[in-house]
């Protein structure tokens, strides 16, 4: 270390760095104690994974495809070779992906009987009669195919109708029945154009489940919630 030396009256002073160590030990206990926060706290998965695909976005050149891959892991292990991903888990990593869209920040999602059942409003993907998928469908499906190509999870889509009488403006289907099918197979066709490649069971239940709607809800109200597609995501593996 150098040193500047001076004569004052006499007398020869040394004026050195020896601030520097006081300085180094500071440094050195401020980051032993946020390494000690650090390791005391569980950070939430979905807020994690959603933070770090911000950053990507941020400071990546190819942001928007990346970002896209950051909603979920690359590969998840499960304690039982025949279950899949965590069904909590994995509800919370859709959440964040159904967020960032505004067509699927409308569907809705819950856990029940051991199945994950996202909802989609048939009205934002289809035009009234028809099954082809709309532009903002298949944006939205692209972000969904993403997410469930992670994950080996049974996956069944179910499509939905009211049970109005029906009217094709086409003359393409012939009840209800045809229309909630072709609906479905719609679904699931644009998910594997998007790059899923799993197997995938498609059923059609026109308003077979209309029952199941809250009856103290306007009739209009469960008219819209019954035109739906259902993707219906199981606690076990898929084996097919």
């Amino acid at each position: 270390m150098k040193y500047r030396t001076s004569r004052r009256g006499g007398s020869e002073t040394r004026q050195g760095g020896t601030w520097m160590v006081t300085f180094v030990d500071l440094v050195s206990l401020l980051l032993a104690f946020f390494v000690l926060l650090f390791s005391m706290t569980s950070p939430d998965a979905p807020q994690w994974e959603a933070f770090t695909a911000s950053l990507r976005s941020t400071f990546s050149a190819d942001s928007e495809k990346r970002s896209r891959e950051a909603l979920m892991p690359e590969s998840v292990e499960t304690e039982d070779p025949g279950t899949g991903v965590n069904l909590g888990y994995l509800r919370r990593l859709l959440e964040v992906a159904m967020s960032r869209d505004a067509v699927l920040q409308n569907a809705t999602i819950i856990e029940k009987d051991g199945r994950l059942i996202l909802s989609m409003a048939s009205d934002v993907f289809f035009q009234p009669g028809a099954a082809a998928m709309q532009p903002s469908g298949e944006e939205a499906l692209f972000d969904l195919a993403v997410a469930l190509s992670r994950i080996d999870n049974r996956i069944d889509i179910v499509g939905h109708t009211d049970p109005r009488p029906f009217t094709s403006p086409s003359g393409s289907f012939r009840s209800n029945w045809d229309l909630s099918l072709a609906r479905a197979l719609s679904v699931a066709d644009t998910l594997q154009r998007f790059g899923y490649r799993k197997p995938i069971e498609v059923r059609g239940a026109a308003d077979g489940k209309f029952g199941e709607i809250d009856s103290s809800l306007p009739l209009e109200d469960r008219y819209r919630r019954a035109r739906r597609v259902d993707l219906v995501i199981y606690h076990e593996r898929d084996r097919r």
